[in-house]
């Protein structure tokens, strides 16, 4: 089935991407010829993505331009002539003819993976921002039970990284604060649970969904460092399969363990708005209180721009408190603090 809409908001959000200020860290050349193959009407290429789109109709055009990106990495990583696809020294005429070759020889290969995964780029920075609210959140009210569940969790790494010092201080030490500090507190924590849809992402894949740039293996070198200091609490996390699209299962897993204190990490955007807006207010409505969910989205919608937005919702509904803003996506570089969000959320805070 054709989808002529969904491939022109696909070939703009695959321009739009492509200007982004990092170059996408070894992605932008891929998409460049993902973007010269579309606008010529490649049959594989629109075949897959009609199969992609029959699939997954709420999958957003940049959860999907990152998704073919990685499927197409995996296949290269597996099959070393391929590579080609991502090296600047080739010609845009040589990538883009040894892509069509790709799409050709691995359709249903390529559609499998992007239909049975999601972009699991696991940030090991991510988690400073949490502890910071969280921390803070918890010492409002006194709470001494903290229960806590990262939505869309991939390896699960976050849950383990909260109240670890070391790993705290080596990464905070890069983010530099304008204006307003919130100081480390230590999170009363009594329950660390994840979940992701199934299949649960190996440290394989999680390798795919990094860029091929020297900028990306530092970020994967920082991932397998977090997960050998964390080592010792794979015990005390629990990973569960779950998707959260499944929104009743959703509500009745956060009610269950009576969860108030959950993260959504880079999830949301996969999704069309309405399904985001959907999540958001599944979690809420099913969050103990006093609860929080700290969301951490980008800060353009469709990756076209470096940065992250903060925001936070609690317990019972709302209107979104926009708390921080970070000008690198990793948690590298500048971060800021909302002022009246923060005054907005401690007066919240008070009220309940």
């Amino acid at each position: 089935m054709e989808h002529p809409l969904r491939h022109s908001s696909f070939a703009r959000a695959l321009s739009a991407i492509q200007e982004h200020q990092q170059g996408h860290h070894g992605w932008s050349i891929l998409h460049a010829a993902i973007h010269h193959l579309h606008a010529a009407g490649h049959t594989h290429l629109h075949d897959i993505l009609d199969a992609c789109w029959m699939r997954r109709p709420h999958i957003s055009d940049s959860h999907l331009i990152t998704l073919v990106s990685i499927a197409l990495r995996e296949i290269v990583l597996k099959r070393p002539v391929g590579a080609i696809i991502f090296r600047p020294e080739y010609t845009t005429a040589e990538r883009t003819a040894e892509l069509a070759t790709l799409l050709a020889e691995h359709r249903g290969e390529l559609v499998d993976s992007i239909c049975h995964h999601s972009n699991s780029f696991t940030g090991a920075r991510r988690f400073i921002v949490p502890q910071l609210v969280i921390g803070a959140f918890a010492s409002a009210h006194r709470l001494t039970d903290v229960r806590f569940l990262d939505l869309g969790t991939g390896l699960g790494i976050l849950p383990r990284q909260l109240n670890q010092h070391k790993v705290f201080h080596r990464f905070a030490a890069d983010l530099r604060w304008n204006g307003l500090r919130v100081g480390y507190r230590e999170i009363p924590l009594s329950l660390r649970h994840g979940v992701d849809a199934d299949p649960l992402p190996s440290l394989d894949w999680v390798r795919t969904c990094f860029g091929p740039s020297a900028y990306y293996e530092e970020r994967f070198e920082e991932l397998v460092w977090s997960l050998e200091q964390t080592a010792q609490l794979s015990d005390e996390i629990t990973i569960s399969a779950l998707n959260i699209l499944e929104l009743d299962r959703l509500h009745d897993y956060i009610r269950l363990h009576r969860f108030n204190a959950i993260t959504c990490s880079f999830v949301l955007y996969q999704y069309d708005e309405e399904i985001r807006h959907s999540i958001v207010a599944t979690v809420v409505k099913a969050l103990e209180q006093p609860g929080v969910l700290v969301s951490m989205e980008p800060s353009h919608d469709g990756l076209v721009r470096q940065g992250c937005r903060v925001e936070a919702y609690l317990a019972g509904g709302g209107q979104p408190v926009h708390l921080a803003d970070v000008s690198d996506a990793h948690f590298i570089g500048r971060a800021s603090w909302r002022r009246r969000g923060l005054e907005t959320l401690r007066t919240s805070w008070r009220a309940r």
